[in-house]
């Protein structure tokens, strides 16, 4: 009896184990399929590119020129900053009776897109063709949100004077982002890394030397989104689950987060900051404009509908519009909306695919639609 038992013991050890070989050259096969016919983006932004200056603020590295390249939406995306941590326009006038500067997130710094590609290079290039004397500034920076918008503003002011307008893009990061969580990145070993999740600075540091030694970006840990997103830029499988597992959640949640982030007065708070933008050019003479920049769960019908769970989380597409326009009434703020823009062509491709930035198209369109608008 007792061989017996050892010889079933060890029966159900050996397929147990055959099982787990099995499941994990079946995993590895699909990993290789899947790399194939979709590779993961990477870290798109390259090493070096931002710092924090000497007055606290976000910048880019002045003088900086490097590529952004995240294998799949875009390579070889040239970018350069002037002397003071300033994005290039190129098509920028050396001299101009007046000056258009623009701050904002990644969608107004032109995230994947070259300097000509970005919309503040396009939106210079309709003024000079229209013959208006105005030279574009492009100030705007990746992952960052008002409070660093208003930090540089209250640096730049005294420079300010009334042939300047300030243009300020908010995009839906920065109506809903909560002022406490505002300060979220940091530069580890020369990369913009975010502080989700709370990884210290060892671990972080050891994550970021892997990465420039192999390539391989190593997931996070601290919670299952973080891993998850974090995943999903090394594995190709999970690149191609991942977003269709979030649309199951969606439509299984009992809530958007969202919700309780408008109740507890998070889009007022981040207007106050603007608010606070608006006072400080008036005190100097200048002109102040937002420009509300929607993203493609908004814009795009398909997306709205996957995100909203058909329209059950958010009482319209032009959500944005709708929590913020309140305040810009308010205030009198001039506040444009590019959401009918984008809704009007989004059929043409207006994003990068896997990245959700605006991509050349979209970033053409929003530029000549704001030189229309502006001037």
């Amino acid at each position: 009896m007792p061989t017996r038992r050892r010889t079933k013991s060890g029966g159900i050890l050996a397929n147990t184990l055959l099982t787990l070989v099995s499941v994990a050259l079946f995993l590895a096969l699909a990993e290789g399929v899947a790399w194939i016919v979709s590779p993961p983006p990477k870290p798109g932004l390259p090493k070096g590119m931002f710092d924090v200056g000497p007055d606290g603020y976000w910048r880019m590295t002045p003088d900086f020129r490097g590529t952004m390249d995240n294998r799949v939406d875009f390579t070889n995306a040239v970018a350069t900053a002037d002397s003071e941590g300033k994005r290039i326009v190129p098509a920028a006038p050396k001299t101009a009776e007046r000056r258009l500067l623009v701050m904002g997130d990644s969608q107004a710094f032109g995230h994947g897109l070259s300097d000509e590609d970005s919309w503040p290079n396009r939106l210079q290039e309709e003024l000079n063709r229209r013959g208006i004397d105005v030279a574009v500034n492009n100030l705007a920076i990746p992952a960052i949100n008002i409070d660093q918008y208003l930090a540089r503003l209250r640096v730049i002011a005294p420079t300010l004077g009334p042939s300047d307008t300030l243009l300020v893009a908010l995009s839906w990061n920065d109506v809903i982002t909560p002022p406490s969580d505002q300060d979220s990145n940091r530069i580890v070993e020369g990369y913009l890394v975010s502080n989700s999740g709370g990884a210290d600075d060892s671990s972080a540091k050891a994550r970021v030397r892997l990465y420039d030694f192999t390539g391989v970006l190593v997931p996070q840990f601290q919670d299952i989104k973080t891993f998850l997103d974090t995943l999903s830029q090394s594995s190709a499988l999970t690149g191609l689950l991942y977003p269709r597992a979030k649309a199951i959640y969606y439509r299984l949640r009992s809530h958007s987060p969202v919700a309780n982030l408008v109740t507890a007065g998070v889009p007022e708070a981040n207007f106050l900051m603007v608010r606070q933008m608006s006072e400080i050019a008036a005190s100097r003479g200048s002109r102040m404009v937002v420009v509300l920049l929607p993203e493609r769960m908004f814009f795009e019908d398909e997306a709205f509908a996957t995100y909203s769970v058909n329209g059950r989380d958010f009482p319209t597409a032009d959500y944005q519009d709708a929590l913020v326009r309140p305040h810009c009434q308010a205030h009198a703020i001039q506040c444009l909306n590019a959401f009918s823009l984008l809704h009007d062509h989004y059929r043409e491709g207006l994003v990068f695919p896997v990245d959700g930035h605006y991509n050349p198209r979209g970033a053409g369109l929003i530029g000549t639609w704001l030189a229309g608008e502006l001037y």
